[in-house]
């Protein structure tokens, strides 16, 4: 098997230098069109919530602040429920939710980040400030002595990014040059070494330089 050095893939990399310059770019501008023609944009909207215990009696409110600390994964999964996503669909008067659903919140905070997204701005927006509202009705029934304030509504719905996407394409479109490179390394049929002639039983006696002839 030939040997092929450092040298002779740089040899291989000069040659067709702006082939393997130009495929990352293609791929990665295979990924925009694809992210920006082909597959639907999606758009983003928050609304920001806040978990209170309720005053009741005195001394009893840290005991209900800590025990709401306890519960931020039950809230966390009440909000993301089919029966809030019907209760918002009815206030809405469409037939169901499309949208995604996810809440973000730290471990120890009772606030909570509501992210609605879905292909339309304004219904994203819509379903986002609404499910603040059913929220904030539903809360207190289904978890005594707490209640559910909304901090921040939303307001616009911001395009999902696709600076991760477009990385990945570049980097696939690297990996695609580099393969081609060892392709053109392994599968070339012009002799560069008398190595190569030695290989396929050829015996070496010399080698002259090559001179261009004048007409």
């Amino acid at each position: 098997m030939t040997k092929f050095s450092l040298n002779d893939f740089w040899k291989v990399i000069k040659r067709y230098l702006l082939l393997l310059l130009i495929i990352p770019l293609l791929t990665t501008s295979l990924v925009y069109l694809v992210e920006k023609v082909v597959i639907p944009q999606e758009y983003t909207a928050s609304t920001q919530l806040l978990i209170t215990a309720q005053k009741a009696e005195e001394g009893q409110s840290f005991d209900d602040l800590r025990s709401s600390i306890q519960l931020i994964g039950t809230f966390s999964t009440t909000i993301q429920s089919e029966k809030v996503k019907q209760e918002v669909a009815k206030e809405l008067g469409i037939e169901q939710v499309n949208e995604d659903i996810q809440v973000v919140t730290d471990q120890n905070s009772l606030y909570f980040n509501v992210d609605v997204t879905g292909t339309n701005q304004k219904n994203a927006i819509a379903v986002a400030n609404t499910l603040g509202e059913v929220i904030t009705a539903d809360f207190p029934e289904l978890f005594s002595g707490m209640s559910v304030h909304v901090m921040e509504k939303a307001k616009q719905a911001t395009p999902e990014p696709i600076k991760f996407q477009l990385i990945l394409g570049f980097v696939f479109g690297l990996m695609m040059s580099i393969v081609f490179a060892f392709s053109m390394l392994l599968f070339s049929s012009v002799i560069t070494k008398d190595t190569q002639l030695r290989d396929i039983g050829l015996t070496v006696l010399g080698d002259t330089p090559f001179k261009k002839m004048r007409k």
